[in-house]
């Protein structure tokens, strides 16, 4: 019986990062409509359910409380949600507060329109970036009191993406995911190599890449995907010394010369090393699933994305390190929040709420189930992940971190340009540093057009 309970246990933590590594991936961009909306679709009407259920059987015991709404996307997270909720309201007695989970699908039009109409908006409801550039100079958040994050606590890049024009917050951090490298350490030591370290650069991940190459095609040194920037072209690119996109002038920059040099680079270890799978056969298979396969022995992503990998392989197998630097040590991040709304009837209420997020105990509760941002948390985010993770605190200690956002108006179109540029470089052979430029270019004049550059 205790095998069986600690098994369950086991797969709960599994499906909780699973989630956070979906939330991830998902919400590094999310504008474009991508996410867990399969997940959440299937349980949105019984949570639905349940929250009138709760609201009419504690009708008479609510009276003479204060009632915040709390709205959220994600029903994978509802147990922690109410943790949350639970924890604060224990001390708070005078407060209740209702949790609404909507799925993914319908969650940012229903959001959207009632924070602009203020027609039943909630109080307190989950944030990402894409979002949050557009909100907050609308109006729609309410700015954080002096205390209520213990800054200190958060990468100072990350959370100063939740600022303003000045230096208020609007929002709590939940979620600040940087990308990360993840390698097989049974491949490094059947190769006889030593295991990265923060200090590799380019040139030792590409070398590493080649010994842990199998001639007979059956491994390869490192995959990535060419349907996502996420978690591939996004962290060369930024390595290598490129800003991108800059995302608060519409303008697209991954055509400029450090870019290119990180779109030939992964180009060459491609068609003339061999160490990583054609273009055609990382279209045929996922380029993750490589790695998720034990047929690569690198990949980068978002660090929830760890636990899959070790159901798969065995946490043994996995090792976690920071991406090789280029021209900076530099990589991609995810963020997700918790905002207030900033016509709330009750806002001394809401600040308090959101200082016990902010607080440990609060963020205690997010990091056993994956979702990492307060760093005084993070042996409890580690413990339950079951791996050394030592390399994510160090990216977001340490490297410059870079918002995956494109565009104020074009956030989504931005995306897509990006990615199929990516797919059309790594699907055409025999293409010189030239036809790279060529293909980058066209993609740039193409964003450029869209906003009349």
């Amino acid at each position: 019986m205790k095998q069986r309970g600690l098994q369950q246990t086991q797969r709960k933590r599994a499906a909780k990062f699973a989630a956070a590594a979906l939330m991830a991936v998902g919400l590094m961009a999310c504008s474009n409509g991508s996410g867990n909306e399969t997940a959440n679709e299937a349980t949105s009407e019984s949570s639905t359910q349940e929250a009138k259920a709760t609201e009419s059987e504690g009708g008479e015991s609510q009276k003479g409380k204060t009632e915040l709404s709390f709205y959220y996307w994600d029903a994978n997270f509802s147990e922690e949600v109410q943790e949350l909720i639970d924890g604060y309201t224990a001390e708070h007695a005078e407060v209740a507060i209702e949790a609404t989970q909507l799925p993914w699908a319908e969650y940012w039009t229903k959001l959207e329109t009632m924070l602009a109409t203020g027609e039943a908006a909630p109080d307190l409801f989950w944030m990402n970036l894409a979002h949050f550039i557009s909100y907050e100079p609308a109006g729609y958040l309410l700015a954080l009191e002096d205390g209520v994050m213990e800054t200190e606590q958060y990468a100072k890049t990350a959370i100063d993406l939740l600022k303003g024009d000045g230096d208020q917050y609007y929002a709590v951090p939940f979620l600040l995911d940087p990308n990360v490298m993840m390698y097989n350490k049974a491949m490094f030591d059947e190769a006889g190599l030593a295991y990265p370290t923060d200090d590799w650069t380019w040139e030792d991940f590409r070398t590493a890449a080649k010994t842990l190459t199998k001639e007979d095609g059956s491994q390869y040194g490192y995959c990535f995907r060419i349907d996502s920037g996420q978690g591939s072209i996004d962290e060369w690119l930024m390595s290598g010394g490129s800003d991108f996109f800059d995302w608060k002038n519409s303008k697209a920059l991954f055509a400029e010369p450090e870019a290119v040099d990180a779109w030939e680079f992964l180009y060459e270890m491609m068609y003339q090393d061999g160490s990583v799978p054609s273009g055609a056969q990382l279209t045929e298979i996922q380029g993750d699933t490589y790695f998720q396969s034990g047929q690569a022995a690198m990949v980068f992503g978002a660090p929830p994305t760890i636990v899959n990998y070790a159901d798969a392989l065995g946490a043994d197998k996995i090792g976690v390190a920071v991406i090789p630097a280029g021209k900076r040590d530099a990589c991609s991040l995810s963020v997700c929040s918790i905002s207030g709304y900033a016509n709330t009837k009750h806002p001394k209420e809401v600040q308090d709420f959101l200082s016990y997020v902010a607080s440990k105990e609060g963020m205690e509760i997010l990091s056993k189930a994956g979702l990492t941002a307060y760093l005084d948390c993070f042996e409890t985010y580690e413990q339950n992940l079951g791996i050394d993770a030592t390399a994510i605190k160090t990216t977001l200690e340490s490297s410059e971190l870079i918002p995956i956002l494109y565009s104020k108006e074009y956030n989504s179109e931005f995306q897509t340009k990006l990615y199929s540029c990516l797919s059309e470089i790594y699907l055409t052979q025999g293409l010189d540093r030239a036809g790279i430029e060529e293909i980058t270019a066209r993609y740039v004049a193409e964003c450029d057009a869209m906003v009349g550059q």
